[in-house]
């Protein structure tokens, strides 16, 4: 018997119609999936979110964020290499992914590859709709730092906060770099500003003591120290804060 040519068109619809519904049910399953992950990667259950984030990119192979995602619940679980593999094919899916290319550079600091992280955070950079480009800003300044590159290092913590006045980082590192270098005014002042914005930053309450102390200021340096003490008292930090404080005492 021959279809109609009503009946053949009629089937073709259907197809077609039950294969978007089989593809949304199945996006559907990998976005909650990938929603379950996210919850579990910021609480810092990295396997928990792995699992989750595995089977989200099973669903859905080609998605660019599931594939960043999981990326970054490997860095967490210290699984450098999975993870740059992950933030590689996410790039590879999504040439212009800022952030994949800013958690690569995380991923090969931590490996301290640092010639490609600085690679790759210019790369992130290089993208002029990135939504976040003072994150990549502060991870190259940090390089620099590491490597005793303070010019390099200020620039970069400056174009962070060109970008994002009130990020507290930023000017904490800033600093820090001040501080480094003797410059203690312009370190006070910097570290004052990151405490404004976030005053239980332990890091920028430690360098702020070592910076009144090299203005002569003890006891501004004994609040700052004093202050480490109350925020992290069992840290390294603390130890060098007690330290701090009984030779000023």
């Amino acid at each position: 018997m021959t279809r109609s040519p009503v009946a053949v068109v009629l089937f073709s619809l259907l197809f077609v119609g039950c294969a978007g519904e089989q593809a949304a049910v199945k996006q559907g399953r990998a976005d909650s999936h990938y929603n379950i992950g996210l919850a579990h990667l910021t609480s810092g259950d990295a396997k928990q979110a792995i699992g989750e984030f595995s089977q989200a990119i099973g669903e859905a192979p080609d998605n660019p964020a599931y594939n960043n995602a999981i990326g970054l619940a490997y860095l967490l679980n210290r699984r450098t290499d999975l993870a740059i593999a992950s933030f590689q094919k996410a790039i590879q899916l999504d040439p212009k992914f800022s952030d994949a290319y800013n958690n690569l550079g995380s991923a090969y600091v931590q490996r301290q590859e640092y010639d490609r992280a600085i690679k790759a955070f210019k790369q992130a950079l290089a993208n002029p709709a990135y939504l976040t480009p003072e994150q990549a800003h502060l991870n190259l300044g940090n390089i620099y730092v590491v490597k005793g590159q303070f010019p390099e290092a200020i620039e970069e913590f400056k174009r962070a906060l060109d970008v994002s006045p009130d990020f507290a980082e930023a000017h904490n590192r800033l600093g820090y770099v001040y501080l480094v270098q003797r410059r203690s005014e312009l370190a006070i002042a910097e570290l004052t500003l990151a405490l404004k914005q976030a005053p239980e930053l332990a890091t920028a309450h430690q360098s702020l003591g070592f910076a009144y102390l090299l203005a002569g200021e003890k006891d501004r340096a004994r609040q700052a120290f004093q202050k480490v003490l109350e925020l992290n008292p069992t840290s390294e930090m603390a130890a060098e804060a007690m330290r701090q404080l009984k030779q000023l005492n």
